[in-house]
Order: C-alpha cells, then sequence, then structure tokens
C-alpha cells in the first residue's frame, strides 16, 4: 500500500512540476503583440495601426471628394496590415451595398499578393494569365482599386477602395502618398 501511495504522489508531483515548467512563457514563442517586453518578439515589424490607417483614408477621401468630382463623392475605403488583417475601414454615405467588402478584397489581395490588383486585371486582359479572373486563387480579386503600402521596400498593409466619382489611380496614389509621408519611405 505504500508502494502504490508513494507512486501515486511521484506522479502528482511530476504533473504539478512539469505544468509549471511548461506554462513558463520564452520570448522567442511568445504570441505576436503579448510578449511582457509589451510589443513584438525581435524581427516582426507590424507597424500598421489603427491611427495610421485613419490618416491615410482621410487623405484619400480628401483627395477623391475635392474638385468636380466632390459633389457625387462616394465609397468605402479599407486598410489591412501586411497579413489581409483588416485594420480599419470606412464607408461614405451613399456607397453601394457591396462596396465595403470589394475594398476590403482589394486592399487584402495588395498586401498578401504584394502587387497592385491593377496589375492583375491587365494579366487577364492580356491573355498572360487568365487564371486570375476565374477565382483560381484565394484571396485575390482583379478589381483595380488596390495598393500594397509600404514601409522602405517592405509591405506594412494594404489599401483598397470602392468608390463612385474619380477613378481609382488618383485615389491609389493618394493611398500610397500617405503612406509614404506617414512611414518615411526613403
Amino acid at each position: 500500500m505504500k508502494t502504490i501511495w508513494f507512486s501515486f504522489l511521484t506522479v502528482v508531483a511530476l504533473v504539478l512540476l512539469s505544468t509549471t515548467v511548461l506554462s513558463q512563457e520564452r520570448p522567442e514563442q511568445v504570441e505576436a503583440g503579448v510578449s511582457a517586453g509589451g510589443g513584438l518578439p525581435s524581427g516582426q515589424v507590424r507597424p500598421m495601426t489603427v491611427e495610421i490607417a485613419k490618416k491615410i483614408v482621410a487623405a484619400v477621401i480628401k483627395a477623391s471628394c475635392s474638385g468636380a468630382q466632390g459633389t457625387s463623392c462616394s465609397g468605402a475605403f479599407a486598410v489591412t496590415d501586411d497579413a489581409g488583417v483588416l485594420i480599419y475601414l470606412e464607408t461614405i454615405d451613399g456607397v453601394l451595398a457591396g462596396a465595403p467588402d470589394l475594398a476590403i478584397r482589394k486592399a487584402k489581395t495588395s498586401a498578401l499578393w504584394r502587387r497592385p490588383t491593377q496589375l492583375f486585371q491587365d494579366a487577364v486582359n492580356k491573355g498572360a494569365n487568365t487564371s486570375y479572373a476565374g477565382g483560381t486563387f484565394s484571396d485575390m480579386t482583379t478589381s483595380p482599386g488596390g495598393v500594397p503600402l509600404t514601409q522602405n521596400g517592405r509591405i506594412v498593409g494594404g489599401f483598397g477602395c470602392a468608390a463612385v466619382g474619380n477613378g481609382t489611380k488618383p485615389i491609389d496614389a493618394a493611398a500610397v502618398a500617405e503612406a509614404a509621408r506617414i512611414f518615411g519611405n526613403k
């Protein structure tokens, strides 16, 4: 009986000890954004924030809603981080019902595929890669209006717009210019 009781206590002690050791976080195993130091583990770059995304969208709305098109300004504008995760979405009154989803898809495509969505449409139109048009690839749209956002040549996010009014080229240009201003691209 003593041997069984001793074995039982030994097993309980080992279980308690192993759970204590396993629960200790090591810096290289800390989940992104929750390390004890308050930031991300070394090596990860995730500079896109809600504050920055709002500034980018504000600059885009200002650019797209000014001038002759300002009277019919409407649209949806989305910013994702480099992993394609939605950071910010803003819609202007009167936007078409499908526009917010399309803006998110454009931003996500640009972040994940590291290219403007216009390039995919151009490839389809030229017959260079018609598989882009068929929905073969997940998280991709060929609709123009999505551009990657960079910091010193590194993708930090994606921008997408589904707008009525000005074409997407000046809107995309405004998003890229504002990101460059904020991130200080070299």
